[in-house]
């Protein structure tokens, strides 16, 4: 899967990980310019993010798979535009606080074992967990926005409980297209951004599992 990417400037990777998007860019570091400036960019992996609301506009954001050293982040709104960053943390999970509610793009990652970058989507509010209306005890799988999409899409989900937790896409021939998410995640709505990439147009399937529970819903890539 390819998403446009938020990227590592490299040079300054070594001293601590710094995020620029081509939508945005932290804008302590590269003021308004947005992508990366240098080699050794980090490489995107689905799955490796987990963003939940918390309420009061915060939002808890973990990493999975990092070795060792620090984790950073950003919060992006509508417009691209960063809206909250933290450039260096030892602290996994961390969090960020959004100025307003709404959604947001959580971009965020690591450099060990090696480069890499996560990117989702949240609704972030100011009073609870709750986008949509979610409540405390339920399994929720929502249909992705937009749809039809060309090439990418958002599909957000409601867990009851911490639980190892898949999100995959299959053809209509049941052929596994991607992995989205395969991970332990907390209790809460969660959202994941999917790019098609060069899969042609038609019709597909995205499939949530958490523990014993499972649903199906369909999505429409239309180029």
């Amino acid at each position: 899967m390819v998403i446009r990417a938020i990227n590592f400037v490299a040079g300054l990777a070594l001293l601590y990980p710094i995020f620029f998007s081509t939508l945005s860019s932290n804008p302590s570091r590269n003021g308004t310019t947005p992508g990366c400036g240098a080699g050794g960019c980090h490489s995107f992996q689905a799955g490796i993010l987990s963003a939940v609301p918390l309420g009061n506009l915060q939002v808890r954001i973990t990493l999975t798979g990092i070795t060792s050293g620090n984790v950073a982040g950003e919060l992006v709104d509508g417009s691209g535009v960063v809206r909250a960053v933290n450039n260096q943390t030892s602290s996994n999970p961390f969090t960020l606080t959004a100025p307003s509610e709404g959604f947001y793009k959580v971009n965020a990652g690591y450099k060990n074992p090696s480069r890499r970058w996560d990117s989702v989507t949240v609704n972030i509010l100011t009073t609870g967990v709750g986008d949509h209306g979610v409540t405390p005890g339920e399994f929720r799988l929502d249909q992705n926005y937009p749809n039809p999409f060309n090439p990418s899409t958002t599909i957000e989900f409601a867990l009851p409980a911490t639980q190892r937790t898949t999100l995959k896409v299959f053809d209509v021939q049941g052929r596994e297209m991607a992995t989205l998410v395969d991970q332990q995640l907390e209790a809460g709505t969660h959202a994941v951004r999917w790019d098609a990439g060069i899969l042609p147009s038609g019709v597909y399937f995205y499939r949530l599992q958490s523990g014993t529970s499972v649903q199906t819903k369909k999505l429409l890539l239309m180029r």
